[in-house]
């Protein structure tokens, strides 16, 4: 065989390839994206649970106010992010959901994961400082996007509030 011929054979080779992996990448995400959205909730439902067994309750409250009226001797804000994005199928089904109408439940696992992630995260920076509790919690959500129309879809959820350390 000459040079030209293996040339030839592996350009062949690389445009198959190239060709096949969309529609591989989507069945890919079709089997597995949903499975590992739930794993990790899971993962960070456990975490809740310690946590929240470690304080005797939940120590994040959307409350203006202390729950207390003790004198606090420290106060911090904290914050926490997670970004997140859907697979192409939970992409492909809210698509069509659009299009035929109905409830679009393909991101709720999504939005899940980024919300408990995010407060879980904040629980894990009050227990790391000594704080007894984090009051005013809120939560922003942002979508990001490229300019592309058929570019992924990220979601972002940004979690602040004011830890508190009675004295």
């Amino acid at each position: 065989m000459e040079i030209w011929e293996v040339l030839g054979l592996l350009f062949v080779f690389l445009m198959l390839a190239l060709a096949l992996i969309g529609p591989v990448s989507f069945l890919f995400s079709m089997i597995f994206s949903r499975r590992k959205h739930r794993k990790m909730i899971a993962n960070v439902m456990d975490r809740v649970a310690i946590t929240v067994n470690e304080y005797g309750r939940d120590p994040l409250t959307n409350k203006k106010n202390p729950s207390k009226n003790e004198q606090i001797s420290e106060a911090k804000m904290i914050q926490a992010n997670f970004v997140v994005g859907p697979g192409w199928w939970n992409q492909w089904i809210a698509s069509w959901h659009t299009l035929i109408g109905g409830n679009i439940s393909s991101f709720d696992d999504v939005l899940m994961l980024a919300r408990q992630d995010v407060l879980q995260s904040l629980r894990d920076q009050a227990s790391e400082g000594g704080f007894d509790e984090v009051v005013n919690v809120r939560l922003e959500s942002a979508r990001i996007s490229y300019l592309a129309a058929k570019s992924n879809k990220y979601i972002d959820v940004f979690a602040y509030g004011t830890a508190i350390k009675y004295a």
